[in-house]
């Protein structure tokens, strides 16, 4: 009869590789667009020496050469994380790429669409951009040359984003983990479940060549029909998912993946049989194992899971919370309808910093002014310094700082104490809650000196005057965010002390950039922008995006969800894995032992004292680990609050780590004196000898 563990084992390693096959190709193709791990070139310096037309038919000429093809990718102005626009220099007309060309890129996520069209059209959008060289590697080069030779360089330090990336950390890279250390739990448990079925084997006189192939036939018969049920209700479900597009792709990742996780539970599978087989042939027979060895075995995969289970936990735990954030700024974001904010280029909008200044500066100072233009920018507190030193999210003594235009005092109310709502005005006024105490004089001269600049068109000085704003107000912040803020952000703000800018007479030309890269231009009608695209080429290089908060704050919630998903199918696994290793860690403790537990009981021995051995190793575990979570976290929080820190702000810790890891370390002793307790009862009630 085939060992159910290990066949359950087999089939996991089938089951895990379609499953992260799947979401890997659904998560990497709205980065990578193409699924091929194909070389890119990202173009992003331009001396225009060249027009795009002997751009685009230099890029056909290195496909042909070549026998590739080429593709330049690039989003969409309106739909910029769900429709992508490919622009094809395919060299061979029968080829799949030809075919793309003809009906349309085939998508393997649903809710993502690339549209293609010839290379020689991307006039209007090109050069500057992402090639994706298909199929040909060797021409990566020769495209980077060509054009190189046309004045299009790629910026010093260009990476591209590659699909292993994909595991460098993030849901992905635990599911592998969970995948990995669960597979091979699950094949160490059935050898040693299997280990007096072992012992009559070696009875019968079979070798360990012998008995591990027989082992392996008797897995691979019954694990065979498992396989085909697996295969058949993947292909069911790609079919109606997709229609089966990319299918090769997919098929090839599967197998990838099913040798990752074959391997290592196969190289456990014969190591922990070798192990079996270093007890004598007798005690095997009784259910024996190996103490020293078997335990460290175990519990190389238990301290590890458990680490894997606190990263997992504390993962759960914060997308849930930017869940609940962005699904109540989705609300706020539905109310404002259509209302959205531009995205710089990053193809072009950061390679030369004077001409867009020149190009876009006058023109949001003209819509500034007009009224078309909400200005929301999230400041650092006036009287504290940008580099503070406290860690992102810590409580700031002074109130927070929202800097706006008329215009926005216009979409959203700023009540005084009386109730009546703040109008627009000529001069630059401040409004502090009527809870805060701030020294006025200082207060205005840091305005003056942070934010009331000389504008471009006017040297007229304007006065500022500070006012009291009604207190318990929260005010919204549409799309703007400091560069510290927790991502996701909820967009408001409670009490914040706020200075009114008059439209279009205050910031330079580079200032209203900056704001704009930071979502802080917000247009109620975006028609505004799409007009200004369409009447000034240049700038609809410099603008790639028009996008409405909801839309914005929608895709961002749908990610958040799949992690967060992603990372609960997770957290069971790993629960799954850590029972396992409790199990198997109390396995081998009785059957090594059962014959003095069986004594120690009908001595009138306690419990505690019967099991005392591994007890004190689980306690030790459960201290040890709480103990490790909260130096580990100290000596984060260390670095992340260090004003030199320079690293991304989701690295710091949220300071419930060591709190997650105690209920972790509880939970686990616990499951593990309650399988203790079971093996514990089955020896007393049926001898030493069942145990």
């Amino acid at each position: 009869m085939p060992n159910r563990t290990l066949t359950f084992a087999y089939t996991a390693c089938a089951v895990f590789a379609a499953v992260i096959a799947f979401l890997l190709a659904t998560t990497a193709e709205r980065t990578l667009f193409v699924l091929e791990d194909s070389p890119v070139v990202w173009i992003t310096e331009n001396d225009e020496s060249h027009d795009t037309d002997e751009v685009a038919a230099t890029v056909q000429r290195v496909a042909d050469e070549h026998d590739a093809a080429i593709g330049y990718a690039i989003a969409d102005v309106r739909e910029p994380t769900t429709r992508i626009h490919l622009y094809l220099a395919v060299s061979d007309p029968e080829s799949r790429h030809a075919a793309w060309a003809e009906e349309g890129y085939p998508t393997f996520g649903r809710g993502f669409t690339i549209d293609t069209h010839p290379i020689a059209d991307f006039g209007d959008v090109g050069p500057n951009g992402h090639y994706l060289v298909l199929d040909a590697p060797e021409a990566e080069e020769a495209l980077r040359t060509e054009l190189a030779a046309l004045g299009l360089h790629e910026a010093p330090g260009t990476q591209a984003v590659r699909m292993w990336h994909y595991f460098t950390g993030g849901h992905l890279f635990h599911l592998l983990m969970v995948a990995l250390l669960g597979t091979m739990a699950a094949a160490g448990a059935g050898v040693l479940l299997g280990s007096r079925d072992y012992g009559v084997m070696r009875l019968q006189g079979r070798s360990y060549p012998s008995i591990l192939g027989h082992d392996l036939l008797r897995t691979a018969r019954s694990t065979a029909v498992a396989l085909a049920v697996i295969v058949l209700g993947t292909l069911a479900f790609l079919g109606w998912y997709n229609e089966w597009n990319q299918l090769g792709f997919y098929a090839r990742t599967a197998l990838l993946f099913l040798g990752a996780l074959f391997v290592p539970c196969l190289l456990v599978h014969a190591a922990t049989l070798a192990l079996v087989h270093t007890t004598r042939i007798l005690p095997s027979l009784k259910g024996r194992l190996p103490l020293k060895a078997t335990t460290t075995a175990i519990y190389l995969v238990r301290v590890p899971s458990l680490v894997l289970a606190l990263v997992i936990l504390g993962g759960v735990a914060s997308y849930s919370q930017n869940v609940r954030d962005l699904e109540t700024a989705l609300e706020l974001h539905e109310e404002q309808g259509e209302t959205s904010f531009p995205s710089l280029s990053a193809n072009y909008g950061w390679a030369d910093d004077e001409a867009v200044d020149e190009e876009l500066g006058p023109w949001l100072r003209e819509v500034d002014a007009s009224g078309d233009m909400v200005l929301a920018v999230h400041g650092y507190p006036l009287l504290s310094t940008p580099h503070d030193p406290r860690p992102s999210g810590a409580a700031s003594p002074e109130p927070p700082l929202l800097i706006v235009n008329d215009t926005y005092l216009a979409e959203q109310e700023v009540l005084s104490p009386t109730g009546e709502p703040y109008g627009p005005d000529e001069d630059v006024r401040v409004l502090v809650p009527e809870s805060a105490t701030l020294d006025t004089e200082e207060l205005v001269e840091a305005v003056r000196s942070q934010w009331v600049e000389t504008s471009d068109a006017s040297d007229v000085a304007l006065e500022i005057e500070v006012l009291p704003a009604a207190a318990e107000q929260t005010l919204f912040t549409y799309s703007a965010k400091r560069s510290d803020a927790p991502r996701p952000y909820l967009p408001l703000l409670y009490e914040p002390v706020v200075v009114v800018l008059p439209n279009g007479g205050v910031l330079s030309d580079g200032s209203y950039v900056s704001h704009m890269t930071r979502g802080s231009t917000i247009f109620p009608d975006p028609e505004v922008v799409v007009e200004y695209r369409d009447r000034v080429p240049e700038a609809s290089r410099y603008l790639a995006m028009v996008e409405t908060l909801s839309t914005s704050t929608r895709d961002e919630l749908a990610r958040h969800l799949i992690v967060l998903r992603g990372e609960l199918f997770n957290l069971v696994g790993v629960a799954v894995v850590l029972l396992l290793t409790a199990m198997a860690a109390c396995v081998v403790h009785v059957r090594t032992r059962a014959q003095e537990i069986f004594v120690r009981h009908i001595s009138g021995w306690t419990f505690l004292a019967t099991h005392r051995r591994l007890l004190l190793v689980e306690g030790a575990l459960a201290l040890g680990f709480p103990g490790w979570a909260a130096w580990d976290t100290l000596r984060r929080l260390a670095v992340t609050s260090d004003p030199m820190y320079g690293g991304p702000l989701e690295a710091a810790p949220s300071g419930a780590e060591p709190f997650y890891a105690l209920g972790i370390a509880l939970v686990c002793l616990s499951a593990t004196i309650a399988a203790l307790a079971l093996f514990h009862r089955r020896i007393v009630r049926e001898g030493a000898s069942q145990a």
